[in-house]
This record gives C-alpha cells, sequence and structure tokens, in this order.
C-alpha cells in the first residue's frame, strides 16, 4: 500500500508515517515505479505500535530494539517504568521545593533546596555518614548507632514542610561548630561510659515531670522552691550523692538546642507522630542545671 493508504488505515499523518520511515522503525518494502514507498500488509500493526510506544514516551531508539527483537517488548516497558518512576520523583521534588519556597524572596534559598533535592538517596544517605564519621570515627557508639538508625529519609513524594525541614537539617550537619559540639559531647559519653541504665532513665523523666512544671512556671533556679525539686530529684536517685556542680556540668554537656532542633527536624522528614517538643525539654534540663549549680 501506499503511505496515504497506510494513513488512511492507522489515523496517523503522512508525515508522522514518513518521520517513522526515515528514523528505521517503519520501513518500507520498496518503491512504486513513481518512486513513491510501498508498505507491506504488516505495516499497520506496526505503525500503531510505534505510535502507541510513542505515546508512552518510549524513545525511537528503544522502539527499534523490540521491532528489531533486540528486546521484548516486556522488557523495554519495565526498563520505561523505572525511567518514569524516576522521573516522577524529580517532578515531585521540583513540586515541593517550589511550594516550599512560596512567599520568599531569596534566591540563593530556592538554589540550595533545589541542589539538596534533586541528590539521590545514596547521595543524601552520604551526607549523614559523613557526620556520623566525622563525629564518632570507627569507635562504637550507640549514640551512633541511634542516630544512624533514626536516620532522616526524605519521602518520595515529600510535603513542601518535609523539604525544608530537609534543607536545614543538611546545613546543620556540615556546620563545623554543631560536628565539632557533637564530637565533644561523643567523647564524654565514651569517657564516662555507656548510656545510663535503667534506672538512671527513670530519674530523666523525673526531671521533665518535676522540674518541668517549675521551669514553665518560671521559678527563679535560686529559689527556696528550687532547692526543694533538686532535693526531691536527689532523693530519687539510686546512686549515692553527687556533687551537684558536676552535674550541672554533665547536664550542660549533653544538652544543645539544635539537638533537639535535628530530632525535631528528623520527625518531621520521616514522618513520625509529634513528641513533647524537644526545646520544652531541653529549657527544663537547663533550668535544673542553673538551680543545681544556685544551691550546690
Amino acid at each position: 500500500m501506499l503511505i496515504g493508504q497506510l494513513a488512511a488505515s492507522t489515523g496517523l499523518s503522512v508525515r508522522t508515517l514518513r518521520f517513522y520511515a526515515d528514523a528505521g522503525v517503519l520501513p518500507a518494502e520498496g518503491r512504486s515505479t513513481s518512486g513513491y514507498r510501498l508498505f507491506g500488509p504488516d505495516a499497520v500493526a506496526r505503525a500503531r505500535l510505534v505510535r502507541t510506544l510513542r505515546e508512552l514516551g518510549v524513545g525511537l531508539d528503544d522502539i527499534r530494539r523490540v521491532l528489531g527483537a533486540e528486546a521484548s517488548l516486556a522488557e523495554v516497558a519495565a526498563e520505561h517504568v523505572r525511567a518514569l518512576e524516576a522521573q516522577i520523583r524529580v517532578l515531585r521534588l521540583q513540586r515541593a521545593v517550589l511550594r516550599a519556597f512560596t512567599g520568599s524572596t531569596d534566591p540563593e534559598e530556592l538554589g540550595r533546596m533545589t541542589d539538596l533535592t534533586n541528590q539521590t538517596a545514596e547521595e543524601r544517605r552520604r551526607i549523614v555518614d559523613d557526620y556520623l564519621d566525622a563525629v564518632f570515627g570507627d569507635s562504637p557508639s550507640t549514640v551512633a548507632d541511634k542516630l544512624s538508625m533514626g536516620a532522616p529519609e526524605l519521602p518520595e513524594d515529600p510535603t513542601p514542610e518535609q523539604v525544608a525541614a530537609w534543607v536545614e537539617i543538611v546545613e546543620l550537619l556540615r556546620d563545623p561548630d554543631f560536628i565539632a559540639t557533637s564530637r565533644r559531647m561523643a567523647e564524654r559519653a565514651r569517657t564516662e561510659g555507656p548510656e545510663p541504665d535503667v534506672a538512671q532513665f527513670d530519674v530523666g523523666k523525673a526531671v521533665g515531670e518535676i522540674a518541668g512544671p517549675a521551669a514553665r512556671a518560671g521559678v527563679d533556679p535560686a529559689s527556696l522552691e528550687a532547692l526543694t525539686v533538686v532535693e526531691r530529684l536527689a532523693s530519687l536517685s539510686p546512686a549515692p550523692p553527687e556533687n551537684r556542680t558536676a552535674i550541672a556540668d554533665r547536664i550542660d554537656a549533653f544538652t544543645d538546642r539544635r539537638v533537639g532542633r535535628y530530632w525535631t527536624l528528623v520527625g518531621i522528614i520521616n514522618g513520625w507522630a509529634p513528641a513533647q517538643a524537644p526545646t520544652d525539654i531541653i529549657d527544663t534540663w537547663e533550668w535544673y542545671a542553673r538551680a543545681l549549680r544556685a544551691h550546690s
């Protein structure tokens, strides 16, 4: 059949069929005496398959592989699915970045968001691993294990809040001062032994329950009311009485608002259920440390 007859049978334009023929995915079987292309009986099905694959976004190179029996249609479809999924992830991230940027007037912020969110999952994980390596090195640490297990994982379809949280957390993990502070905390933790036992965790919980209300109420750490809180907490500890200044020093060493902010950001990115605000917890421990020093 002539190309016009093929166009009538397939609903494709002559221009499109000519393009397919020139690209090698719809070869003609010969030429008429007048020099026009002649197509065989399988050309209708072939042209329709090419059109379908093109509408799905499959490239001409892959179409040639299928039609040339170099790859099965299922194999090409699977490859195309993977490519589309990757493209969809990028588009979702771009959409979230633009939504997060709405209202901002800082073009550099948009650049940072775009650069960081366009990274692969492996590249994003590398940022966390680099921080852990800088802080803990090769030394075994339960704290490092906890940080690694609770590492932020930006979802494939993030919200604008998750994008903003990821950008902030990367800036935090790359901050030399935060890395240095984290390293000092890790070194002190190694010096003083592993994480506290269960009984000490109970005391930590009691600090929030007993010192928390006093901190939120604005009680003066040097007051008698604060001394009552200090003595009550001391009575709950199963360990022998300890110098209050030493306890305050240890609290100061392990209390950093940026650490609390880090876990808040991780919770946003990983979609964890909201817990007690880390800032409230840190406020309580800082108040307790001041009270210990005032009544040392």
